[in-house]
């Protein structure tokens, strides 16, 4: 499967332009341009369990969530990809990237900061994250695309410190990505509201704690 060519659609005046990122890390989307349509690779994260941190220490997880929106926007935009903050809710963050490649790098590389960080009063954030690949159309800075709605329903399978990754992504990247980062079929899973199963994947690396078990539900054949 080769990822397609984007088309750009503008989502405000102007026009889409692409620029390699430094030190080949990502294709960025100059700032104040539109946002892609065509083939694009979505990332959803959120933090699991976050209203017990609240309720141990409001000022702490004040401070904590500040320090999570720098780390995760920092690892996004370092890979070249775009953080839709219209779409983030409380805890969590959606961004889309022009590569498949760059976002499940993006997740390792926030994964990482996540968990080498000191947190205040000894907390313990743990985010999940899903990667899916899919084809969609821009508009008011936000994306309509039955992609987004799956990637939303991936992402609630995941639990923290979990990145799960698409089929779609999967059959891009399975060939190009970093070989320090794995891709590990847990099998067919039905994501909530659709009919079509998924075949999901877990990332696994070597240098940052990531789990690999799925929910024990059916697998399908």
């Amino acid at each position: 499967v080769v990822e397609a060519s984007l088309l750009p659609r503008a989502a405000t005046e102007g026009t889409t332009t692409t620029t390699p990122g430094e030190g080949g890390k990502g294709f960025k989307v100059e700032e104040g341009a539109s946002l892609p349509d065509g083939i694009v690779t979505f990332l959803m994260t959120d933090i699991v369990e976050s209203t017990p941190l609240w309720l141990q220490s409001r000022a702490s997880m004040y401070q904590a969530m500040r320090r999570h929106d720098q780390l995760l926007t920092g690892a996004i935009e370092a890979s070249g990809g775009i953080v839709l903050k219209e779409r983030g809710e409380g805890d969590s963050f959606f961004a889309v990237f022009l590569r498949a490649t760059d976002a499940v790098v993006a997740a390792v590389e926030a994964q990482m900061a996540m968990q080498s960080e000191q947190w205040p009063d000894r907390l313990s954030l743990a985010v999940r994250m899903a990667v899916l690949t899919g084809e969609a159309d821009a508009a008011d800075r936000d994306y309509r695309s039955p992609a987004v709605n799956r990637c939303a329903k991936l992402r609630r399978r995941a639990v923290g410190r979990q990145i799960l990754v698409s089929e779609t992504t999967y059959s891009i990247v399975a060939d190009i990505l970093r070989d320090d980062i794995r891709l590990v079929s847990v099998g067919k899973r039905r994501l909530e509201g659709h009919d079509r199963p998924e075949e999901v994947y877990v990332v696994e690396h070597a240098e940052v704690e990531l789990v690999g078990a799925v929910d024990e539900d059916e697998v399908l054949a």
